[in-house]
């Protein structure tokens, strides 16, 4: 049949080609250069867009990248005394501070220190007017001259005479045995003492002593010792060394008997005051280890306690605690915020990791402990546990956990069991307390 010049097998040939197209496409089977299936690690995922985007450009697939490895930091198991801190808060002090005061009147003659000036012990910090006590010394000293004049011609007048059988000391001390063993009474050994020293007086005792009364040698000597103290205490000295303040004289100034001087500050001796609680004091002695924190510094600095107050305060129930050192950098300064850990209570020979170590999953606790490279999974029983160290009292699964084996401290949060690892460093835990567990010598 033909119709508008065309026969029906002419239009049938296309139709036919079209079926062979749409049955060839639809075949199931694999090409021979399809990529293998890939693991995917913790740290080796790969992106499925990316492959994607390489075979719609027609590239060649990926071959599977190599496990790699997670860097981490290590520390080993230890067997040690875990020691329990006692925290406190308190400041710091100088040990010696004083405000220095006149101890007579007058007028300054000169201030040889400034404000903020460091001084030694027994530097002379202000001098007053002495002239009117140097020449008062001058007359005393005269006198004294005179009176030993007065005494060589009375030593050559007198002789010495003999004494009694038994000394004047000898029988006062048998007065006092007496007194004391209730054979007489006060009244009465006083009354003997008198008669006894008249005696003596009549048999030559004393004669030295009256004849220097006599002659004014003994009168003109004390005052010209008098008059020694007055001038030294004309001189204000430093009690000890330490950093001037609150000095605000000037020379010719009078002043008084008590006014202050300046204030005296020891920078170098200082002492951390710290309040405990009473609850902790059981464990707190003398001579146990402590750590101060000085935030200002970020530093800590290890100590012992020196002082333990003996009270408690009532409004705080806290005892103030002294921890002493030595600022020769004068880099602790009095009135510095400090933080203190006290060595307390110790439990001996406990096994431990440090705190890092131990990481949560499924609420429960874990560490990984590394083996031929690999981080391998170790459910734990934790025990007690300080700012440092954590008690390792049970190993539940994946043991054994023996003193030496290595733990992973760092880049361990999302660790998966069995995942390869390359050991940075492996650190060591220093022993902040030392010897706590000896006590304080002699305990």
């Amino acid at each position: 049949m033909r119709r508008g010049g065309r026969s029906l097998g002419t239009l049938c040939v296309p139709f036919l080609c079209l079926a062979v197209s749409v049955v060839g496409c639809g075949t199931d089977e694999p090409a021979a250069d399809a990529p293998a299936a890939q693991e995917t690690g913790e740290e080796t995922v790969e992106s499925g867009e990316s492959d994607a985007a390489e075979a719609a450009e027609g590239d060649e697939p990926r071959a599977s990248r190599r496990e790699r490895a997670t860097t981490v930091t290590t520390a080993l198991v230890m067997r040690r005394d875990l020691v329990l801190p006692v925290k406190a808060e308190g400041s710091i002090r100088a040990r010696h501070t004083s405000e220095i005061k006149f101890e007579r009147a007058g007028r300054i003659d000169r201030v040889y220190v400034q404000e903020g000036q460091r001084v030694g012990k027994g530097q002379v910090l202000v001098r007053l007017d002495d002239r009117e006590l140097r020449l008062a010394l001058e007359e005393a000293t005269s006198r004294y001259l005179q009176g030993l004049g007065r005494l060589a011609v009375e030593e050559d007048k007198n002789h010495e005479s003999k004494g009694a059988e038994r000394t004047l000391e000898e029988q006062r001390a048998e007065l006092d045995r007496r007194e004391s063993a209730g054979e007489i009474r006060r009244e009465e050994r006083l009354d003997r003492e008198l008669e006894l020293g008249m005696a003596a007086v009549r048999d030559g005792a004393y004669r030295r002593e009256l004849l220097e009364v006599r002659s004014g040698v003994a009168a003109a000597r004390a005052d010209a010792a008098r008059l020694r103290i007055e001038l030294e205490r004309t001189e204000v000295r430093a009690p000890f060394a330490g950093v001037i303040s609150g000095l605000e004289l000037n020379p010719g100034e009078n002043v008084q008997v008590g006014q202050a001087v300046c204030r005296l500050v020891d920078d170098v001796n200082v002492e951390a005051a710290v309040g405990v609680l009473e609850s902790d004091l059981a464990v707190v002695a003398v001579g146990k280890p402590a750590l101060l924190e000085v935030p200002a510094l970020g530093q800590s600095i290890p100590l012992r306690v020196d002082v333990i107050d003996p009270e408690v305060a009532a409004n705080s129930r806290t005892c103030r605690v002294l921890l002493r050192l030595r600022s020769d950098e004068r880099r602790v300064k009095p009135g510095m915020f400090v933080r203190a850990s006290i060595a307390g209570e110790v439990f001996a020979d406990r096994l431990l990791v440090p705190r890092q170590a131990i990481v949560t999953r499924d609420g429960r606790p874990v560490l990984f402990k590394v083996e031929n490279g690999r981080a391998l999974w170790v459910y734990v029983q934790l025990g007690r546990q300080n700012d440092q160290l954590v008690e390792i009292e049970r190993v539940d699964q994946g043991g054994p956990l023996d003193p030496g084996t290595q733990v992973i401290v760092s880049n361990h949060l999302t660790m998966t069991h069995d995942a390869k690892i390359k050991v940075k460093e492996t650190i060591e835990v220093p022993d902040l307390w030392g010897t706590a567990a000896a006590g304080p010598e002699g305990e």
